[in-house]
């Protein structure tokens, strides 16, 4: 493609996206704007804070399956591809392959990686790496400097291997690289000691190259609900994400403003453990495992179809009625409160783009719950 070329399909891509944002403020879309699609359940770590490595799955998808689903649903703008680990899927090139160029519209591209093979997870990520998105981004996870990390990931040398394959990524042109760690009652406290861990390993690495989220609870994704002992105490929780936020400092582009936004909210979460605004899970976004079993979101256990019972076609399990009733349910708070960044960030966009979050609107400019510091005083 010519430098032209690229440069009108990445204004193409970036108005079907914003078309289907906007169009999820008014109504409910047709498809939805962002896919979280587990592509696999095996994980060859042992992490404290997630039972899926205990699964032995059998029959996923196969790759015919999945190419078909691509090729039947090709409106997707926004997919996150998850695991399990996506790189032992054997054909995992020819699945990215098929997203790449069979998703035409899509603008955002992410996938979260353990970070231990790194020579496969570096060679799949180069051959697309310029193609499709407009934006292509790899989360490598940690949850902690190297003795941390090691223990409440249960492999070690895998801290060295993370960092590594964190390494290698942020050269590649084109490609995204962000580290992700997820705090639980095992490394809370630990962020700013794992921040000067990874950048000791690398240099010029800055606060907004490592994203915090919580530890969630799901019965059919983490398969961790009775796992009580990983919850951290919150109040100590939110000291730890204000000292975040306060290094974050103040929004300097869009990206920093939706991650801002998304951690502001987060702490009101925290505070009252309800979601902090009308949720767009079955509006604007769908959690489909492994199996192709089609689920509101990672939290809720929901189930609302099967696409090997429609040939792989998302169209008649989302215009179906029961999806149609379960998705209204949840826009009015009837579900398991959550806020996780599977569904905040598109829930932000629709809410704001709406004027809407519940009954106030949605404030991009001063995130609530900002600490005095990064935000002005409360």
């Amino acid at each position: 493609m010519t430098l032209d070329g690229r440069l009108v399909d990445r204004v193409r891509r970036s108005a079907h996206l914003g078309a289907a944002l906007l169009n999820s403020t008014i109504h409910r879309p047709a498809s939805p704007v962002k896919l979280n699609w587990c592509l696999t359940y095996w994980c060859q770590y042992r992490c404290k804070t997630c039972n899926i490595w205990q699964r032995k799955p059998t029959d996923e998808l196969t790759t015919d399956e999945v190419v078909a689903f691509i090729r039947e649903n090709p409106h997707i703008t926004w997919a996150d591809l998850t695991g399990g680990e996506i790189f032992l899927r054997p054909d995992i090139d020819e699945i990215l392959n098929a997203v790449v160029t069979g998703w035409r519209r899509l603008a955002l591209l992410h996938f979260p990686t353990n970070g231990f093979l790194t020579d496969r997870i570096v060679a799949s990520v180069e051959r697309i790496a310029g193609r499709g998105p407009l934006m292509t981004v790899v989360t490598v996870s940690l949850d902690g400097d190297e003795a941390t990390n090691d223990e409440v990931r249960g492999i070690k040398g895998g801290f060295k291997r993370q960092i590594e394959t964190f390494k290698a990524l942020r050269r590649i042109p084109g490609i995204t690289a962000v580290l992700g760690m997820t705090l639980s009652a095992y490394n809370l406290g630990k962020f700013a000691e794992t921040f000067e861990a990874c950048a000791r390993e690398c240099p010029g690495l800055t606060i907004d190259d490592l994203h915090l989220n919580v530890a969630q609870f799901s019965s059919h994704y983490y398969g961790n609900s009775g796992s009580s002992g990983m919850r951290p105490d919150a109040r100590a929780l939110r000291q730890e994400l204000d000292e975040y936020r306060r290094r974050r400092g103040r929004s300097r582009s869009a990206a920093q403003l939706l991650e801002n936004t998304y951690l502001g909210y987060l702490d009101e979460y925290l505070q009252t453990e309800r979601t902090p605004m009308p949720c767009h899970a079955l509006r604007s976004s769908c959690f489909i495992d492994p199996w192709g079993v089609v689920y509101p979101c990672i939290t809720y256990s929901h189930p609302v179809g099967r696409l090997r019972d429609t040939e792989m076609r998302l169209g008649p399990i989302w215009e179906a009625a029961g999806t149609r009733q379960t998705q209204a349910e949840i826009w009015d708070g009837q579900c398991p409160q959550c806020w996780t960044a599977c569904e905040a960030y598109q829930s932000i966009l629709g809410n704001v783009l709406a004027g809407r979050r519940g009954s106030r609107p949605v404030n991009l400019l001063k995130s609530p719950g900002a600490s005095p510091s990064s935000e002005g005083a409360r």
